[in-house]
């Protein structure tokens, strides 16, 4: 795995994802320029983070494509995606999933719209809707990250996932989780990021898949 004095760039995700085509390196490299531009107008991203985009916020979202794959047709919908994640990131490393990415908040959706069009990414759109609002059954997998405790994603994921052996809702989390799961009622899968990352932002990170 890469050592943590990898500099902050678009090589930082090609060192953990060597596959990538070439389109999809210019996409990842992309972002840099998107995420300052926009973040000078609408605070979209931490200021205290926006120098660590490529591991604090593009990585962090990649790690879900550490764990699963999705397939060419599914359909994935990223709840409250704020400036775009995990959404984004993980369209430009799928291309032939359908993302939809929703937020309640219109500016952030108008700047995801703008990174959406600059990328080209013709698989993904982006909408101002809250997720109890979207219709039943609607996708195969629900993604968030830091947006709400389980219970309430849970809550708001399960009546839009199609019923499915490996369908369900995958949401990137930090810190002690015990009371989360507790109060959810449910028997998530936790994979803990440090060991699949090996830095040390990740070490009190984690992903849960709470399947349908």
């Amino acid at each position: 795995m890469p050592e943590q004095d990898i500099q902050d760039s678009a090589e930082l995700i090609t060192a953990y994802f060597p596959d990538l085509t070439p389109a999809q390196k210019a996409q990842f490299a992309a972002l840099a320029e998107l995420y300052h531009f926009w973040n000078q107008r609408i605070n979209v991203i931490s200021r205290k983070d926006i120098h660590a985009l490529y591991e604090r916020h593009v990585l962090h979202s990649l790690s879900i494509g550490l764990c699963y794959r999705f397939q060419p047709g599914q359909q994935v919908v990223d709840i409250g995606t704020g400036g775009g994640f995990p959404g984004i990131p993980l369209a430009i490393l799928f291309p032939e999933t359908q993302f939809i990415l929703i937020d309640s908040v219109g500016k952030k959706i108008r700047v995801v719209q703008d990174i959406i069009y600059q990328l080209k990414l013709v698989h993904v759109e982006a909408w101002q809707q809250r997720a109890e609002k979207l219709p039943a059954a609607c996708c195969d997998y629900a993604v968030s990250r830091a947006v709400a405790p389980l219970p309430v994603l849970w809550q708001w994921a399960r009546h839009i996932l199609k019923a499915g052996k490996e369908n369900g809702l995958i949401c990137l989390k930090g810190g002690d989780l015990s009371a989360e799961i507790r109060d959810c009622g449910c028997q998530p899968v936790i994979h803990a990021l440090y060991p699949l990352l090996q830095r040390d932002y990740f070490q009190e990170k984690y992903l849960l898949f709470v399947p349908v």
